[in-house]
């Protein structure tokens, strides 16, 4: 028999432990952000406080976890429509400096480069990789190497960056430090070895010429460019520097095969700073087949020294949506702000971008965009045998766009999405700058019409719904490779993105959501009806297995089980905004609303937890997060900076806000049950602005006298119809509109 004392301390526990879960549990609401700043934009729901919380700090939470530390947002391109998305109309949101972010972004917007052809770069980290694309594949990813394939030099014995890790696997391979040095044949120059992490050569006035070695040949197809990274002690001192070259058939170089490397874009300032030089060569009809051996020729005009840092081959990485991510982020700047002296300095990078894709990418001759890149056909570097055997296509399926491990590439309907939308964002500009000459923005050579701007779009989503939708399964394909593949392993991201970016048809869209919604089974998918959901906050991004269409360097997804790939079973945190606001312009808010409190109440499960990492720790959900170094089949923090995404539901869905150039439109469609949404405040045009819908009225409060008058578009009241009417607000105060 137990004691009474032992018996009353064990109670005691158990009484504490169960407070301890109530308290972990509910009562200190471990969602709480303690660090929110006064004046930060907070949501209130009538009716459901604790759901308004969490939305609010997940607000803040994963803005401040990704907030710039200077003046500007970071220049990577792919994520720029998102960060526009979810904090352009973000009042009190500041950058580390204090700069507010809508200052910031409209500093990266306009730091952006775009080259001499109208592309649009990258902006990635550093690779050994196209300078203005993706940071890999890279030359040492062949499957079983490189040889004859594509080749590489490295003339340091700590060598940076990813393409370490394969080229100190091949001690027997002349690849880097100064036995890569020695392995070249030199010509007109001498070498003092490799010093401080560069090939040093001293040469006086007249042509330096650096061939590669003998034996190391390489294929043209995994070739179209190379790089070479140089530095001069002298920088007036050299003519624009060449590459020539030697096919199998060839007896010797010959200036008939030859191609100038570019300049940089940005003269070093000091000398002995590093350029990187590239030469395009797949445009020139006799870079084919093998090359033998290749020669770099440096016109000296004066004695100089020269450093080499490497010389490689380089894939074509580049993305095709670059171009239309700078049009559409621009266009949500200049809505959310106003900003004319920024559309003064945009609005022309912005034709020249449209004009690329329009013309490089093939828009207007195809009405949809088909990929030219080398590498971008849309066929996999990977091909499956119906014996399990596989041949790999080095080379092939390279990424276009943020699911960097899919071949997308060819007839492409992710790219296709996001130019329509760009066609229409422009086109909603170029109204803009015609309706106020006052704001002097150019027209000029670049303009082009609204009219024929929207007429293209049309016959873009016309060519598009017919091209890319699969009757049988009701949704559409990825993309048909130039042999007229088409590929389908269930992307819900392309056919939500199909529905945000205005391309979808109405039967279309409707169709895609009844998929989603397990209205019915589609035969082959390896997830159906509420499997979808299996991640609770949003859709898989894909619903059929794929271990057989990959870029090159992805060589055994089946290694990797199903759900624990993001782009393969997985899911995309932010990416259920698009999810939800799909549902509110198709099925109403009241599905929209269905899925954000699904999503809060996952995140109190999260923070009950103890937060992401801890609540997918092990893998004992089914997966683990990708992200911070790690890998994984779920997206939601660190460089997922799209999940400060999903609370804009309620500004671009629920709230029906649209930031037109020169007005902001209010559309509220409330769901059932949430009496009043408010978002409190936010900015628009520089000024705090509290907005508040019911079902009855339409409350407007400036918090602050505005710079210029502040016009919306608002519901028409009484009317009982979608007409809008005009206010304009033009101090501080209050602004109430009767819908009813």
């Amino acid at each position: 028999m137990m004691n009474p004392p032992l018996v009353l301390a064990i109670a005691a526990l158990l009484a504490l432990a169960t407070l301890s879960v109530a308290i972990r549990g509910q009562g200190s609401r471990p969602w709480v952000e303690a660090d929110v700043p006064e004046g930060f934009s907070r949501f209130e729901l009538a009716g459901y406080p604790e759901e308004a919380e969490i939305l609010s700090n997940f607000l803040w939470r994963h803005y401040k976890s990704r907030r710039p530390a200077g003046s500007s947002y970071g220049l990577v391109l792919f994520n720029q429509e998102y960060q526009a998305t979810s904090d352009l109309w973000l009042a009190g949101a500041v950058t580390g400096d204090g700069t507010p972010v809508q200052e910031a972004m409209g500093r990266t917007l306009l730091a952006v480069s775009i080259d001499d052809e109208g592309y649009v770069h990258t902006h990635q980290h550093f690779s050994h990789a196209h300078d203005r694309g993706w940071p890999f594949p890279l030359w040492t990813q062949p499957y079983g190497g490189p040889l004859g394939i594509a080749a590489g030099w490295h003339f340091q014995d700590d060598v940076p960056g990813w393409v370490a890790g394969y080229v100190n696997q091949w001690p027997a391979q002349a690849w880097k430090g100064q036995a890569a040095a020695d392995a070249w044949e030199v010509s007109g120059a001498e070498s003092a070895g490799v010093v401080d992490g560069r090939w040093r050569l001293t040469a006086d006035a007249g042509n330096v010429t650096l061939t590669t070695p003998p034996g190391v040949s390489i294929d043209s197809f995994n070739s179209p460019f190379v790089q070479l990274r140089w530095s001069l002690g002298d920088m007036g001192a050299y003519g624009t520097p060449y590459l020539e070259w030697i096919r199998s058939r060839d007896r010797d170089f010959s200036s008939e095969r030859r191609v100038y490397f570019d300049t940089p874009e940005t003269w070093p300032v000091e000398p002995n700073q590093l350029m990187h030089s590239m030469a395009r060569l797949d445009r020139h009809p006799l870079w084919e087949g093998s090359i033998e051996r290749m020669r770099i020729v440096l016109p000296l005009r004066s004695a100089a020294e020269v450093g080499v840092d490497s010389f490689f081959t380089v894939y074509d990485t580049r993305h095709t949506i670059n171009n239309p991510i700078l049009i559409l982020a621009s266009r949500l700047y200049f809505g959310w702000t106003g900003d004319v002296g920024f559309l003064r300095q945009q609005i022309n990078r912005l034709r020249l971008a449209l004009r690329f894709q329009q013309t490089v990418m093939g828009g207007l001759e195809h009405s949809h965009i088909v990929v030219p890149w080398v590498g971008h056909d849309g066929r996999s570097g990977l091909e499956v045998g119906p014996d399990g055997a596989k041949t790999y296509h080095p080379g092939r399926g390279i990424g276009n766009n943020y699911w960097d491990l899919l071949p997308f590439g060819g007839h492409d309907l992710y790219a296709t999405n996001q130019y329509h939308a760009s066609l229409l964002a422009l086109a909603e500009l170029e109204e803009a700058i015609r309706e106020h000459p006052e704001w002097d923005v150019p027209l000029g050579a670049l303009s082009q019409s609204p009219s024929s701007l929207r007429a293209h779009a049309a016959e873009v989503r016309r060519v598009a719904n017919d091209l890319f939708w699969d009757e049988e399964k009701g949704r559409f394909v990825g993309w048909i490779d130039m042999e007229g593949r088409r590929y389908d392993y269930g992307f819900t991201f392309v056919n939500l993105d199909a529905i945000w970016y205005g391309l979808a048809s109405d039967e279309h869209a409707r169709s895609i959501l009844g998929w989603l919604d397990g209205e019915r089974t589609i035969e082959g998918d390896d997830s159906v009806g509420e499997d979808i959901y299996h991640w609770r906050f949003g859709p898989r991004s894909t619903t059929k297995r794929n271990v057989e269409a990959y870029a090159f360097p992805w060589q055994a997804p089946e290694s990797i089980p199903w759900g624990g790939q993001v782009q393969d079973g997985g899911a995309v945190l932010g990416f259920s905004f698009y999810d939800m606001w799909a549902r509110n312009r198709v099925l109403g808010p009241d599905s929209a609303w269905k899925r954000l409190m699904a999503i809060t109440e996952w995140e109190r499960d999260v923070w009950t937890e103890g937060g992401y990492r801890a609540y997918y720790e092990g893998g004992i959900r089914g997966t683990t997060l990708q992200g911070g170094g790690t890998a994984g089949g779920l997206g939601i923090d660190f460089e997922f900076y799209e999940t400060s995404m999903v609370p804009s539901i309620l500004i671009y869905g629920l709230l029906g806000i649209e930031p037109q150039p020169d007005r902001l439109v209010i559309r509220p469609r409330l769901p059932q049950g949430l009496g009043e949404l408010c978002v409190n405040p936010l900015r628009y045009h520089g000024a705090a602005v509290r907005i508040a819908a019911s079902d009855e009225a339409l409350e407007i409060e400036t918090l602050e006298d505005p710079e210029e008058p502040l016009v919306f578009a608002v519901p028409a009241p009484h009317s009982g119809s979608d007409a809008l009417t005009e206010i304009t607000i033009s101090s501080k105060g209050i602004r109430r509109l009767e819908l009813r």
